[in-house]
């Protein structure tokens, strides 16, 4: 959009039929959008895409955090004792975790802070599932103790997309021309331009080519690069984590829930599935859920056919709004691993990765340009974060 607004010929090859990528609202019910990847604007002080929905004209809904309701698995046994106490264990192992040599997990670091009573560990665990998991999409066997943290956030309360996050997408693809259905198998870059090479035969010759592909992509290897790309681009591409965060939402025929509560918590075993909910009846007068999987345990949920899903999910779900909760009217899920031009939800910071492995795989050249969340080493996994890497790469190219 920066470089045809500047005067510049833009071509875009996209894989799909069509436009937006990992912004995906899906329509199936058409008096309720659905955004099966990116959903919010995570604080949206200063953030670009706060301006864009402006000029966009896409309304946006504030959703609250605060007053979560709260449920336990009665199984567990054990009481919500508040974060606190979790947060400060997880200090130490960070503490620890600095002193080594080199870089370790958060599992690795964590048993290392002492051992937890049962009880305790059920309250970790789902501190851990929360605000570790589920918000970066990585294993704590993954995770890296030094660098998980390492991005900055942009300030104010979450907004949601009634209407959709595309509406972004779309946008900002007005007037470019897009050749959807293009899966890029190769890029070959010279000196003088880049030629780049298409499944379904067609090349585009071209000055410059600016590559967003997703890091689960670039790491399958799915686009060949003449010449292969500098060495420590490949390694960075190699040593960063692809997360994996799916959504499953689940339409009743009225809210059997708290109304007046946007987010609701289970506490459960295996705090990874099921444990992180949203209701959409204040925010879009729909009586819907959206419940969480996240790293393996997203993997695992993934393999499962609709109807095991469903029976997992509603689980969770009468254990927190009772038994009497009937079977959902219609649902939707995401499998983002299985998504041939995406094979993840975003990238986190594995163990022995970090902010400058970020800027390693952003780097550009004279000719082949990056950009994309996993390049944004202030905001990765972000949409702001990739909008961002955009306009750092459209200017180097102007």
């Amino acid at each position: 959009r920066a470089l045809s607004d500047a005067g510049h010929q833009v071509t875009i090859m996209e894989a799909r039929d069509r436009i937006g990528g990992r912004l995906w609202t899906s329509r199936a019910w058409p008096d309720l959008p659905i955004d099966f990847g990116a959903s919010w604007i995570h604080g949206p002080k200063g953030n670009p895409i706060t301006a864009l929905a402006e000029e966009a004209s896409a309304a946006t809904v504030l959703t609250r955090f605060d007053g979560a309701s709260f449920a336990i698995d009665p199984a567990l046994g054990v009481e919500n004792s508040g974060a606190a106490w979790a947060e400060a264990r997880l200090d130490k192992a960070f503490a620890w975790a600095e002193e080594q040599d080199a870089d370790v997990s958060m599992r690795a670091a964590l048993a290392k802070a002492g051992k937890l009573a049962p009880k305790q560990r059920a309250q970790m665990d789902h501190y851990l599932a929360a605000n570790y998991e589920l918000s970066y999409g990585g294993s704590l066997d993954q995770m890296s103790a030094w660098t998980i943290d390492d991005n900055r956030e942009t300030e104010g309360d979450d907004l949601l997309f009634p209407g959709g996050y595309d509406q972004i997408a779309r946008h900002l693809a007005k007037g470019l021309t897009i050749k959807v259905g293009h899966v890029v198998h190769s890029v070959e870059w010279r000196d003088t331009g880049v030629t780049v090479r298409c499944t379904n035969g067609a090349d585009f010759a071209a000055d410059y080519a600016i590559v967003t592909i997703p890091l689960g992509v670039l790491q399958a290897g799915d686009v060949a690069f003449s010449p292969a790309l500098p060495p420590a681009k490949a390694k960075a591409v190699e040593t960063l984590g692809m997360g994996l965060l799916n959504k499953h939402f689940l339409r009743f025929d009225k809210a059997y829930w708290p109304e007046d509560a946007d987010w609701h918590e289970l506490m459960k075993p295996d705090a990874a599935k099921w444990s992180q909910w949203v209701s959409f009846t204040r925010v879009a007068d729909a009586p819907v859920l959206l419940g969480f999987t996240g790293a393996d345990a997203a993997r695992a949920v993934e393999t499962m056919d609709d109807r095991a899903i469903l029976a997992e999910a509603m689980a969770a779900v009468r254990t927190m709004f009772g038994s009497a909760v009937p079977d959902p009217q219609a649902h939707q899920f995401t499998r983002w691993s299985k998504d041939p031009f995406t094979k993840g939800a975003y990238s986190f910071n594995a163990v022995g990765s970090g902010p400058a492995d970020r800027r390693a795989v952003g780097k550009g050249g004279d000719r082949l340009l990056f950009a994309g969340e996993a390049c944004s080493a202030d905001h990765p996994g972000t949409v702001h974060g990739a909008y961002l890497s955009g306009l750092a790469a459209a200017k180097a190219v102007a």
